[in-house]
C-alpha cells in the first residue's frame, strides 16, 4: 500500500465522535469533510456521559487538518469534491446515512468503526448490549455498503471500556474507539492489506437491536454501581 495513500474523514459538523477520532490522528495527512451547521456542545451526549467525556474542540483540531465544509450529504458539491479529490479511503466519523453515490468515490472503501461485535450486535445500543448480555465490548471495523451495519469486515477490537459507573462507561467507548481507528489506518498506511482482505458478515447470525430503553439502563447503572 503506497504511502501518500489519500484519507478523509466525513463527519456532521462538531461531531463528538469525529473530534474525538482526529485528536488522536493529529499527526496524519487527513481532509475532514464537515457536514451541514451543528453546535458545538451536545448536551444529550454530555448527560449521558455525566460531563466526563470532552472532545477537542474544532477550533484546536483546526491547527491540524483542512477542513472544506458542505451542506448536506446530498449536496452536489460534495459529490463533485469528492470525484476531483480521489480519496483511498473514507471514515465515517458520525453523520447520517451515507448514499452509494458518495460510497463509492473512495476507491478503497469508506470505512465505519461499529462500538458492537458485528453482525451479532447491529443496530442501536451495541454498547450497552454487549454489557447488558455480558459480552466483551467489541468495536467493528467495517465497510460501509448501502446496508445499515452490513459490510465486509475489516478488525475487531475489544475495548478497554471504564466500568467505574454508566457515565464512565459512556464517555470511555469512543476514546477507546478513537485508538482502534488510529491502528486500522497505521496499519494500512504502513503497507498492511487489511482492507484488501475484508470477510463479509454471516447473515445468518445478523441481530439487529433497537434502543435498550431506560429500563435496562437503570439496570446497568445499578449493576455498575454495586461492582
Amino acid at each position: 500500500m503506497s504511502e501518500l495513500i489519500k484519507i478523509a474523514l466525513i463527519m456532521n459538523q462538531n461531531s463528538y465522535a469525529g473530534r474525538e477520532y482526529l485528536s488522536k490522528l493529529t499527526d496524519l495527512q487527513i481532509d475532514v469533510l464537515s457536514i451541514g451547521e451543528y453546535p458545538e456542545f451536545n448536551h444529550i451526549e454530555e448527560e449521558r456521559c455525566g460531563n466526563l467525556w470532552k472532545p477537542e474542540s474544532e477550533q484546536e483540531l483546526y491547527k491540524h487538518f483542512n477542513f472544506y465544509s458542505f451542506r448536506s450529504l446530498n449536496s452536489k458539491e460534495l459529490e463533485k469534491f469528492l470525484i476531483s479529490k480521489n480519496y483511498h479511503i473514507g471514515i465515517q466519523g458520525g453523520t447520517g446515512i451515507i448514499k452509494s453515490n458518495i460510497i463509492r468515490l473512495f476507491s478503497l472503501g469508506l470505512l465505519n468503526f461499529h462500538p458492537g461485535d458485528l453482525p451479532y450486535y447491529r443496530g442501536c445500543s451495541a454498547p450497552e448490549w454487549q454489557l447488558y448480555e455480558q459480552k466483551k465490548i467489541v468495536s467493528t471495523a467495517h465497510k460501509i455498503d448501502e446496508g445499515i451495519d452490513t459490510g465486509e469486515i475489516l478488525l475487531k477490537k475489544e475495548l478497554d471500556v471504564s466500568l467505574k459507573s454508566y457515565a464512565h462507561f459512556r464517555a470511555s467507548i469512543y476514546p477507546e474507539t478513537a485508538k482502534f481507528v488510529r491502528d486500522v489506518l497505521l496499519d494500512i498506511i504502513r503497507g498492511d492489506d487489511l482492507i484488501l482482505n475484508t470477510a463479509p458478515q454471516d447473515e445468518r447470525q445478523a441481530i439487529y437491536r433497537k434502543y435498550i430503553g431506560e429500563e435496562k439502563i437503570n439496570e446497568l447503572k445499578k449493576m455498575l454501581s454495586s461492582s
